[in-house]
């Protein structure tokens, strides 16, 4: 195993470390704001890690991708604290157990809007990159990226539970 692999295992176990059930978590098995917080935090910079470890830039290349990659990341950081705004909603109303029908509908159709807003800025973005590095390495660039989404995704899955059905 190459130390850029090595690395990146352990980037994303160290991630899996803000999962739910630790001593922090709340007891109704919701995430808590803290651990929002710090998956927030962590993503952040265990991606700039990632990147930096995995993707050879020539000095060209990084002196043009790392501007572009900040723009690109305040886009998807907005979308992607849409979805925390919904779960933390979420985890309000299960813990009060006010989640009705309504709130259902809104906050699955919110969601939806969450992951199409999120293509569309990949897309977008992807033109972009094509731009000042090679297809091979935006490519894996979007893999790690995507990777890491996956991670904090199933992170954040684990503190949100079923609905209760009426």
């Amino acid at each position: 195993m190459n130390i850029k692999t090595l690395l990146t295992l352990t980037l994303f176990i160290l991630t899996l470390g803000v999962a739910p059930g630790n001593a922090d978590s709340g007891t109704d098995g919701v995430l808590s704001q803290k651990e929002i917080t710090a998956a927030k935090k962590l993503m952040d910079t265990s991606i700039n890690i990632a990147l930096g470890i995995n993707l050879d830039f020539t000095a060209e290349e990084n002196d043009k991708f790392w501007p572009l990659y900040e723009e690109y990341r305040q886009k998807i950081r907005g979308v992607r604290e849409r979805k925390l705004s919904l779960i933390d909603e979420y985890a309000a109303r299960y813990r009060d157990d006010t989640v009705d029908d309504e709130f259902a509908d809104r906050a699955i159709t919110d969601f939806i809007k969450v992951q199409i807003d999120t293509a569309k800025i990949r897309d977008k973005y992807w033109k972009k990159f094509r731009r000042i590095i090679p297809a091979t390495k935006a490519a894996r660039f979007y893999q790690l990226e995507n990777k890491m989404d996956a991670e904090i995704d199933y992170v954040l899955a684990g503190g949100v539970p079923l609905i209760e059905t009426k």
